[in-house]
C-alpha cells in the first residue's frame, strides 16, 4: 500500500510545518460539502464570490482586503496567500492537497495573468474574468459578475444579486433629488498633494449616474476609470462642486491639509463629505455599499477625517 503524503514534512521551518498541517486538516472540513474549492488573488472576484454565497477559501493579501474593501467581510478562516502578484508557493502546496474530493480552482482577473503558470501547478483550473476591460465600466462589471456566477454554477444567485442592487438604488434614488444640482467630485487621496478622481465611466461614476447625480469631473481618465490630479486641479472644477473623499488615505492627511495654503483657500474644502473605506475598483457589492454610504452621507453627514 502506498504511504500517505503529508505535505508538512517537506518544510524545515516549524512555522511553515504548522501552517501546512492546519491546512491539511482544516480545509477538508471547509470544503466537505462542496464539489470544489475556490481561491482568488483578486479582491473584486473575492467580494463577488461572497455576495454569490460561495466565499473563497483563500485570497491574496487578506489584511489589505480588510483595510481597502472591508465589506463584504471575508470569513475569519480565509487563508492569506501573500502578495497578490506573488502568491506564496509554500501555502499553495498544502492548499492544493487539502481535499482531493473538492478540487481547487482559481478565479482571477487579467490583472493577475502573470501568476497563471504558477497557479496551474496547484489548481485543477485557473479561470480568468475581466472586470476592467475597455468600454462601458458598468456593463463590464455585469458581464464579469455573471461569468463568476457561471463558473461556480450559481446563475440564480447572480440574478438575485442584481435584483437586490436594483431594489436598493430604487429605494435610495427618490431621497437624493435635493442633491442633483451640485456636481460631486469623487476622490481618494494618494498623499497631501495628489488624488485619484473618478470619471463617469468608472464603477462609482456609473452609480452616480444611476442615482441621477452629477459627476464634477469631465476630464481624461485611464483604463481604471480615474485620473491622477494634484490639488490645484480641484480649483478648476465647477464652483459649486462637492468634494466626496473615499477612505482609506494616509494617516497624516488631515494634519498636512490643515497647513496647506492651497487647500485652505479651496471652496470645496469647507464641507468635504468623508465616506468609509469602499473598494473603488469593485463589483456589484462595492457599488451597492457606495450608493448607500453616499446617500447616508449626503443626507446625514459623513465620517470625520
Amino acid at each position: 500500500m502506498r504511504a500517505p503524503f503529508y505535505p508538512f514534512l517537506r518544510y524545515k521551518s516549524s512555522a511553515n510545518r504548522l501552517i501546512a498541517l492546519l491546512l491539511l486538516f482544516v480545509l477538508p472540513l471547509q470544503g466537505a460539502s462542496a464539489h470544489f474549492r475556490i481561491a482568488t488573488l483578486d479582491w473584486t472576484v473575492a467580494e463577488t464570490l461572497i455576495a454569490l454565497g460561495e466565499p473563497p477559501v483563500a485570497v491574496g493579501d487578506v489584511k489589505s482586503y480588510r483595510q481597502w474593501v472591508a465589506q463584504p467581510q471575508l470569513p475569519a478562516d480565509t487563508l492569506d496567500l501573500g502578495l497578490r502578484m506573488q502568491p506564496n508557493p509554500e501555502l499553495l502546496i498544502p492548499l492544493s492537497n487539502a481535499d482531493q474530493k473538492a478540487p481547487l480552482i482559481f478565479i482571477n482577473t487579467g490583472f493577475y495573468a502573470s501568476t497563471a503558470p504558477l497557479l496551474q501547478r496547484f489548481a485543477q483550473q485557473v479561470h480568468r474574468v475581466d472586470f476592467y476591460a475597455e468600454g462601458d465600466a458598468w456593463q463590464n462589471i455585469l458581464n464579469a459578475s455573471k461569468q463568476v456566477a457561471d463558473i461556480i454554477n450559481r446563475p440564480q444567485a447572480f440574478e438575485q444579486l442584481i435584483r437586490r442592487y436594483q431594489q436598493k438604488l430604487a429605494e435610495i434614488r427618490p431621497h437624493l433629488q435635493a442633491f442633483r444640482d451640485r456636481p460631486l467630485a469623487l476622490v481618494q487621496f494618494i498623499d497631501s498633494r495628489h488624488l485619484r478622481i473618478y470619471a463617469p465611466n468608472s464603477p462609482f461614476g456609473a452609480v452616480l449616474a444611476q442615482l441621477g447625480l452629477q459627476n464634477a469631473w469631465s476630464g481624461t481618465q485611464n483604463n481604471w476609470g480615474f485620473e491622477t490630479i494634484d490639488l490645484t486641479q480641484l480649483a478648476k472644477l465647477p464652483q459649486n462642486s462637492r468634494l466626496v473623499v473615499i477612505k482609506p488615505y494616509p494617516a497624516n492627511i488631515e494634519t498636512d491639509l490643515k497647513y496647506n495654503t492651497l487647500w485652505r483657500h479651496l471652496t470645496m474644502a469647507r464641507d468635504p463629505l468623508i465616506l468609509p473605506a469602499i473598494w473603488t475598483f469593485g463589483g456589484i457589492p462595492s457599488a451597492q455599499r457606495f450608493a448607500q454610504a453616499l446617500a447616508d452621507g449626503l443626507q446625514n453627514g459623513g465620517e470625520a477625517w
